[in-house]
């Protein structure tokens, strides 16, 4: 049943941790009902004077001069205004991939919005106030032009004295370098989807974004071929390889762990990361360890140590957007290049484990052969073609039945594409919130479509290519509803055959969960937005939810206060935290690592992971230890043992849907509580290290 289906979770072995390549178009978008959340005063008008209160003071917000930066979609219930925010932005003829940033989150950061005018560098911030009533709580307009800022020491001292008197509310670094480096025009768009997740532009995204690069062109993303990531150390270039690879911690694509000082330079004093690559066509799993230099950065940017840093900081990422200085001596290194197997690699993802430990620290040279990206062919008709033929089979695509779920965005260089669906999506009336759902993918995976109706059940599943030439390359339309599909032994059948043979193209399982939950009218939106990142519906994802919503109500996001979690074991449930709390890889709001069976079992059988809550304002740390008893689903959720995994883990979903049941009696439960440190926490985030361990929950003979 779920046990078996996510993985064993009264015995957790490490051989099985669920390891799917899926991540989130972090623009946010989802569809359920669209009604104002419960404590939330919704203004229809709230968004129309934003806009109106920025052109007061940039005048006309257009096309070709603006760009507008926003969390809307993250704090929690904004996704209220998203409809009446598009409905603004697309009466401007604004452009989704030239004029839009909407970037992640915590659900207790205010509602703000930045609109930068490229051609006079100024810059309107807003932030409102939605919890009593709808307003804009706060606005301020500044000059944010980098090299009028940068140019004398006054200058430089005026707007660092604006930075410490927080102009922009904490932002002021974010806003300056993505709105600067938006104006060069030189500013990849694939890097800027990077952006989105990371909420900010610094050098450590920036070597991300070379070090993903560098993996593709030597090790390329080929049909059959996944990363599994291993950062260690950790400094925001994971966030780079989460979006760019769909590595989610949930899915278990990225392991995230900190070094000390003496591995560091024991390996050479900049190890990056080992990247494994797997090649299941080939048979290979090869881990390569790699360097970044960042003294190579700060010798050739231009930076002064005199700098502040968002000077010093803006400079290092100029010159690392230049992707003629990637090959410049010394920046990448290749520490070693090794075949694993998959025991290897289950021993790397181990709490107690330093993955280069368990390498050997091997230093061979082997090098690789690099190969060019091929460029693609934009057909500006294939967006309305992909809609047609979805109408063909489906009929009228409305707002009141349909729910398109894709992954547009996400498969290399699709983004040349978003500006023509949105078009056809806005032309047909569909709103973002109700029907649509962007999901995460990795580059390397086609581009799809599913169009669901949900007045009949009908499924229509289009892919395209677009490498040589654009066209529709696959089509189907299949009858998915739920109730239908699992009736009768025959039925449930029949779709498992179809499932085997991948008529969707391994899509089956995320499209029917995520269509027929939408369709009960009782999934909650904000789940929903967790599903854009996980790529997925399933009792894993629902767990982690269910944890997060008991964290918030036991130890509430008040101002000041923040989570770090330590998701020891790992199953899905990792990615509605970084959705929900914007606790990325590379902000260090998240680590992750599994446990053996025997720590499994010591912990009482279900530990669900650590949540560090740190209430700056009043100055403490604590430790809570939760668990999560899948048991108790399966003995509420109606499933039955000869159930195919498809019915169960549905079951279970609708059944964790429910509110009312996060209070059954040990679904969650509190392993322990205690006060920490600032030197446990760092503790507990070395490679070497268990977090049990460390808290005194396990001890050493309990970890072998």
């Amino acid at each position: 049943m779920i046990k078996s289906g996510i993985k064993n979770l009264r015995r957790i072995s490490t051989k099985s941790i669920y390891l799917v390549f899926l991540t989130a178009l972090v623009l946010s978008l989802g569809a359920v009902p669209g009604m104002a959340a419960e404590g939330c005063h919704y203004n229809s008008n709230l968004m129309g004077q934003v806009f109106a209160a920025a052109e007061a003071d940039l005048g006309v917000v257009g096309p070709q001069n603006t760009l507008i930066i926003t969390d809307i979609g993250s704090p929690a219930e904004s996704y209220v205004f998203l409809d009446d925010f598009y409905s603004e932005f697309d009466n401007r003829n604004l452009l989704y991939t030239k004029n839009l940033l909407t970037v992640e989150n915590s659900r207790n950061s205010p509602l703000w919005f930045a609109f930068f005018n490229k051609c006079d560098g100024n810059c309107t911030y807003v932030e409102v106030s939605y919890e009593n009533e709808s307003n804009i709580s706060y606005k301020v307009t500044e000059n944010i032009n980098f090299d009028k800022l940068s140019k004398t020491n006054e200058s430089r001292d005026a707007w660092s004295e604006k930075v410490n008197n927080l102009v922009f509310n904490g932002h002021e670094f974010a806003i300056l370098t993505i709105a600067n480096a938006w104006a060069t025009g030189n500013l990849d768009y694939e890097l800027m989807q990077c952006l989105e997740l990371h909420n900010h532009f610094c050098p450590g995204v920036s070597s991300g974004y070379v070090l993903a690069n560098w993996m593709e062109e030597n090790y390329p993303l080929k049909d059959g071929v996944s990363y599994t990531v291993f950062s260690c150390p950790n400094w925001c270039k994971e966030d780079v390889f989460v979006k760019r690879w769909d590595v989610t911690p949930g899915t278990g694509g990225i392991w995230v762990s900190a070094l000390t000082d003496n591995e560091t330079e024991a390996l050479g004093g900049s190890p990056a990361g080992i990247f494994v690559v797997k090649d299941k066509n080939a048979g290979t799993m090869k881990a390569v360890v790699l360097g970044f230099n960042f003294d190579v950065v700060n010798a050739n940017c231009g930076a002064k140590d005199t700098d502040p840093g968002w000077v010093s900081k803006y400079l290092a990422d100029l010159w690392l957007m230049d992707q003629k200085n990637w090959d410049t001596e010394g920046l990448v290194s290749v520490i070693s290049v090794m075949d694993i197997d998959a025991d290897t690699l289950s021993e790397m993802k181990l709490a107690d484990n330093n993955p280069y430990v368990v390498l050997g620290l091997l230093n061979s040279t082997e090098s690789t052969q690099s190969s060019a990206a091929e460029g693609r062919h934009r057909n500006s008709n294939l967006m309305g073609q992909v809609f047609a033929a979805a109408e063909a089979d489906l009929g009228v695509v409305g707002p009141q039945n349909t729910l398109i779920i894709t992954d547009i965005g996400s498969p290399a260089e699709s983004y040349v594409f978003l500006d023509d669906f949105y078009s056809e999506f806005d032309n047909r009336n569909l709103l973002y919130t109700k029907n649509l759902l962007t999901v995460e993918n990795s580059r390397n995976s086609p581009l799809w479509f599913s169009f669901f109706n949900k007045c009949d059940g009908n499924c229509t599943y289009v892919e395209v290519s677009y490498e040589n030439e654009s066209n529709i390359s696959y089509k189907v339309t299949e009858n998915i509803n739920f109730d239908k599909l699992s009736k009768t032994n025959e039925s449930r059948d029949a779709w498992s055959e179809k499932v085997n043979n991948s008529v969707f193209n391994g899509h089956e399982f995320a499209i029917l969960t995520i269509a027929n939950a939408w369709a009960t009218g009782n999934l909650d939106y904000e789940l929903m937005q967790c599903l854009g990142l996980h790529n997925h519906f399933c009792p894993g994802v629902s767990s982690g939810y269910a944890l997060a919503n008991w964290m918030e109500e036991n130890y509430p996001l008040k101002d000041g206060v923040s989570y770090t979690v330590f998701s020891c074991p790992n199953w899905c449930k990792e990615d509605v935290f970084v959705k929900r709390w914007d606790v990325t890889p590379g902000t260090g709001g998240i680590w992750v690592s599994a446990l053996t069976d025997n720590e499994t079992e010591a912990l009482g059988g279900s530990p669900a992971g650590i949540f560090v809550v740190k209430d700056k304002n009043a100055g403490t740390m604590k430790a809570v230890v939760l668990g999560f008893n899948f048991d108790v689903v399966n003995a509420n959720c109606g499933a039955k043992d000869t159930d195919p995994g498809w019915v169960s883990k549905y079951l279970a979903d609708l059944w964790l849907m429910d509110q009312k049941n996060w209070d059954t009696e040990g679904l969650i439960s509190v392993i322990s509580v205690m006060d920490i440190d600032a030197d446990t926490l760092n503790e507990m985030k070395l490679a070497d290290n268990n977090p049990y361990v460390v808290l005194g929950l396990l001890n050493s003979t309990e970890t072998n």
